[in-house]
């Protein structure tokens, strides 16, 4: 079933090419398609397994970064996925059949009951002859090649690499801040010539990685173990050949802020050893966020009842590019340190993990008249900044044997009326009998603007226990389109609920079970918290 997807996807892709006539009388048949877009998805596939278990914190994470560095080196797989990339760019839909199989990969490992071993089991992969892609694929870096002849996708370009051994100083990322605030804050799209002016030629120095999971641009990061720097250098050229690599590179900076840098006309320096650290103050590395996994513990494993003071709420309104409503919560401990990234219920917290984890998550409590006063943590789970009252209020546990009875949602609209918008509506509905039905609708829409010049699209989906439905189509010019479809029996939305303590436990008809953080907001119990927020009743 992949390997048909694959061959189509990639026709699809060439023949969607302005020159359409041109790209019938292909160089290459589908079969051949196949095999270069399927050599392309395992190395998707081994990169997202890869950062899963980075993302895990498994001991053999270095170890398996080197081995998969070394394995796309030795395979020479990145030619191979600059062109697919070329044609997904061409491609109506985009997005890479391994792209796609690439997500449902990192999810199997993030759900592996033993991810050491996994992920162990991903380094020997990658070191063993079941993993060569010239045996795998004989045919895939000739189908690159025809392509490329045929001048279906343009070639893959690569910086210059200077011969000389480079002297001077080399920048780092955590560097960027202070080398903008030297240069009055520094300066946005400049012209290389003027960039010039502004700084001559520098060093830099970094880790290459995809910037936020897109698959065309990369930048240069500065990272050790869970530490990172906030400010990252863009590449201006394709470093797919380079990713997981640490490189130096001289260039032009033509964007430089406080928060990134634009790196461009570059050069790679495979000989920097003498380069000397930039007498500049480095910003502190700052933890990532660490996965909920991390820091969950089974339930009734977390904070005990006798342990914990308070759960508190705060909501308030969102008006940037929209409306909506944000809420966070937060759990006061007896022993005066306040948990303030509860996505999960208090029995489920693993506090020992969190505290040496996350301690930045943690903060110190103390009662201020009717109220509550917090004191924030650093990285380093040290005392900062001052005593500041918290808005939160406090709420109350569901009494064991609780029940609803009522329809309760929650909507937010993204966009304007005059641009592309969307609106959606996440509902729940409980009956006292124990049962319950999620919905889920959205509406999308062109805007008025796109309107006044002949062109009306919209979309709409629903989701709830009877199945998942969605539409969409519109006008241009005059000329119609529509198309709509339907999927699964909605088993996935439907089943009975349980309310005790801080937790709601949703049975699932299709056999799934899911234990959330919930309680009701108010004592009425008109607004009740599931999940991630709170929802009011219809």
């Amino acid at each position: 079933m992949l390997r048909s997807k694959s061959a189509n996807w990639a026709l699809a892709a060439l023949l969607s090419l302005p020159c359409a006539a041109e790209a019938q009388n292909l160089p290459v048949d589908a079969a051949t398609l196949q095999q270069l877009v399927d050599a392309v998805s395992l190395d998707q596939m081994s990169e997202a397994a890869l950062q899963a278990c980075g993302e895990l914190g498994v001991n053999v994470y270095p170890r398996m970064l080197d081995a998969w560095v070394s394995w796309r080196e030795q395979q020479q797989i990145a030619p191979l996925r600059m062109v697919v990339a070329a044609l997904g760019r061409r491609h109506a839909k985009g997005r890479t059949p391994g792209q796609e199989l690439a997500a449902v990969m990192r999810e199997r490992v993030l759900s592996e009951a033993d991810p050491e071993a996994r992920c162990a089991s991903l380094l020997q992969d990658w070191r063993g002859p079941g993993m060569d892609a010239a045996s795998l694929f004989p045919q895939a870096r000739g189908a690159a090649k025809a392509l490329v002849r045929a001048k279906l996708v343009n070639p893959p370009e690569m910086p210059a690499i200077d011969p000389e051994p480079a002297r001077g100083q080399v920048l780092l990322p955590s560097q960027i801040p202070a080398l903008a605030e030297a240069h009055k804050g520094g300066w946005t799209a400049l012209s290389l010539e003027a960039a010039r002016q502004a700084l001559p030629p520098v060093y830099v120095k970094g880790r290459v990685q995809r910037w936020s999971g897109d698959q065309d641009r990369f930048v240069l990061v500065q990272q050790r173990e869970e530490r990172r720097a906030d400010a990252v250098i863009e590449l201006s050229f394709d470093a797919e050949a380079w990713v997981g690599r640490e490189l130096v590179l001289r260039g032009v900076l033509t964007t430089l802020s406080t928060g990134r840098a634009r790196l461009s006309d570059a050069v790679l320096v495979p000989q920097g050893a003498a380069l000397q650290p930039a007498a500049l103050p480095q910003a502190p590395l700052r933890r990532q966020a660490v996965l909920r996994q991390r820091v969950l513990a089974a339930p009734g494993r977390g904070i005990a009842d006798k342990d914990l003071a308070a759960v508190l709420i705060h909501g308030e309104g969102r008006y940037d590019g929209g409306s909506s409503w944000a809420e966070d919560v937060c759990y006061l401990l007896r022993d005066g340190t306040a948990y303030l990234r509860p996505d999960m219920p208090p029995d489920q917290l693993d506090v020992a993990a969190s505290r040496r984890l996350e301690p930045q998550r943690w903060a110190r409590w103390r009662r201020s008249g009717q109220g509550y006063e917090l004191q924030a943590q650093d990285d380093d789970g040290r005392a900062v900044g001052e005593w500041r009252p918290l808005k939160h209020h406090a709420v109350r546990p569901w009494a064991e044997g609780s029940k609803l009875d009522g329809s309760f949602s929650r909507s937010s609209f993204y966009g304007s009326l005059m641009g592309a918008s969307t609106s959606s509506t996440r509902r729940i509905r409980f009956g006292a009998d124990g049962r319950f039905e999620q919905s889920q609708q959205s509406l999308s829409s062109s805007g008025g603007m796109a309107a006044g010049n002949g062109a009306v699209i919209s979309a709409s989906s629903r989701r709830d226990g009877q199945g998942s439905r969605s539409v969409a189509g519109g006008t241009v010019g005059g000329a119609g389109a529509f198309s709509g479809s339907q999927l699964d029996d909605g088993a996935g939305r439907r089943g009975r609920y349980q309310l005790q303590g801080y937790v709601i436990t949703l049975s699932f008809d299709d056999g799934h079970q899911e234990r959330l953080l919930s309680f009701p907001v108010y004592d009425k119990q008109q607004t009740v918290y599931v999940g991630s927020g709170s929802l009011t009743q219809d």
